[in-house]
C-alpha cells in the first residue's frame, strides 16, 4: 500500500512538471511582443489586410496580411479603422486587436 502512495505521488509530481514546462515552452514560441499600429485595409473571411508603420525591431513598415487571433474580431473591425494589436516575432498574426477611437478634432486644435 505504501509503494502504490509512493508511486501516485510520483505520477501527479511528474504531471505538474510536464505542464509547467510545456506552459514555457508555449510562451518562449510566441517570441518577444511587439505593437504593431496600422489602418485596416482590408477585411477578409479569415484575416485583416493592414498598413501598418514600421515595427521597431521587428519589421518594417508596410501592407501585408495578417491573422488574427480571436475570429469575432473580423466581424468589428471595418476597412479605414486604425487598430493597435501585438505581434510576435515569427508570428504572423495579430492579438489583442483593439480600433483605436479617432481623435476628437476638437482637441487637436
Amino acid at each position: 500500500m505504501r509503494v502504490h502512495r509512493i508511486l501516485h505521488v510520483l505520477a501527479v509530481a511528474l504531471a505538474i512538471a510536464c505542464l509547467v514546462g510545456m506552459t514555457a515552452t508555449a510562451q518562449q514560441a510566441k517570441g518577444k511582443s511587439h505593437t504593431l499600429e496600422g489602418k485596416v485595409e482590408g477585411v477578409q473571411t479569415d484575416r485583416l489586410t493592414v498598413n501598418h508603420g514600421k515595427v521597431e525591431g521587428y519589421m518594417d513598415a508596410m501592407t501585408m496580411a495578417y491573422k488574427v487571433d480571436k475570429s469575432d474580431v473580423l466581424k468589428k473591425v471595418k476597412v479605414g479603422d486604425r487598430i493597435s494589436a501585438t505581434v510576435y516575432d515569427g508570428d504572423y498574426t495579430l492579438y489583442d486587436v483593439h480600433v483605436v477611437p479617432p481623435a476628437d478634432k476638437a482637441k487637436q486644435k
